[in-house]
């Protein structure tokens, strides 16, 4: 990783989409009161009826929330100048053509590689077409502008840490208008990220925003400590919510600028040895897209991922998944549960 550009990973350069973007057709849902925070939240309650833990409750926005963009494509669902701690913030929010406010959706949160862009992770994730299929609402930030310059010198503040809150406060308050206008389901909030995105990942699961997720894949991710111009570590923080979480890298050739290899696995173990249930997928491309089977019958290519989110909500007992008797079908062969 460079501060130039993530070339390794699945877009090699700024993306267009970046620079153009559309002001899309409001499409507000239908009101969901929410409920009100309860102040810093803890690692959830216990549901009287089935005993599992369920999640604090959603975060509410300081003033009226504007009235949000969504679509189920990238362009009828770009969001500009919501916002967020002081800042105008852009971001696309997709929901499923079919959107109705009697069902309850899932959220998904993707965050973007270096000098790449929310359009980036829409086209590669096949975003669109996951959030048709599965039907879930995905939530895609752009990095934080000032005027034509980048705020952060790897699109997000894990170097620049005294400016992590404005990132932190930034999913909250989307979160919270979010719930107001649309029908979310509390117990799926995901949150995935690549590259520079997975890192800003691995810092955001060592917060307590990580305490309302339900689970998270990092993809070429992970902790450490490297200096780059500017010395930045990234350090576990014992954690209360036991998520489950995905680890996904390259091997040991997955570097750019910072050894991913070595982030990912101390970052697995750190996991594991905090009782989360972990999954990993170690490939051997590198500092790259994750090479899953291409589908002929139309099928999605990371099916795999929207499959992890769908199988692994809120609440499962610390240390378990669904997936110890067998990796399902949409998975490569090297992917596994760790013991």
């Amino acid at each position: 990783m460079t501060a130039a550009t993530d070339s390794g990973t699945p877009d090699a350069a700024v993306d267009v989409d970046a620079g153009t973007p559309d002001a899309g057709t409001v499409d507000s849902g239908a009101p969901d009161s929410g409920t009100p925070d309860a102040g810093t939240p803890d690692a959830g309650t216990v549901s009287p009826d089935a005993g599992r833990r369920m999640p604090p409750p959603l975060p509410t926005y300081a003033g009226t929330c504007p009235t949000l963009v969504a679509g189920s494509t990238q362009a009828t669902g770009r969001n500009v100048g919501f916002m967020s701690a002081g800042d105008s913030r852009e971001f696309v929010v997709l929901i499923p053509p079919n959107y109705t406010a009697t069902k309850r959706y899932p959220v998904i949160w993707g965050y973007h590689w270096l000098n790449a862009s929310a359009g980036s992770v829409i086209r590669d994730a096949e975003l669109e077409e996951a959030v048709r299929q599965y039907e879930f609402i995905a939530v895609v930030p752009e990095n934080l502008m000032n005027g034509s310059t980048k705020a952060y010198s790897f699109d997000w503040p894990f170097v620049e840490v005294m400016n992590a809150p404005k990132e932190l406060q930034l999913f909250d308050d989307v979160l919270a208008c979010l719930n107001q206008q649309y029908s979310v389901d509390p117990n799926h909030l995901h949150v995935f990220g690549a590259s520079a995105g997975g890192l800003w990942t691995t810092y955001l699961s060592t917060t307590d925003k990580v305490d309302r997720v339900a689970s998270l894949l990092s993809i070429s991710g992970g902790l450490g400590e490297v200096s780059l111009g500017i010395t930045w570590q990234i350090t576990w923080v014992p954690k209360p919510n036991k998520f489950p979480a995905m680890v996904v890298w390259g091997g040991s050739t997955d570097w750019l600028g910072v050894n991913f290899d070595v982030a990912s696995r101390a970052y697995r173990d750190a996991l594991r040895a905090d009782n989360h249930a972990v999954i990993t997928c170690m490939h051997s491309e590198g500092h790259k897209i994750p090479p899953f089977p291409d589908q002929t019958d139309g099928g999605l290519k990371f099916a795999g991922f929207w499959d992890f989110f769908r199988d692994h909500p809120y609440g499962l007992p610390a240390g378990t998944t669904p997936y110890s008797a067998g990796m399902p079908g949409s998975f490569p062969g090297y992917c596994q549960v760790v013991p």
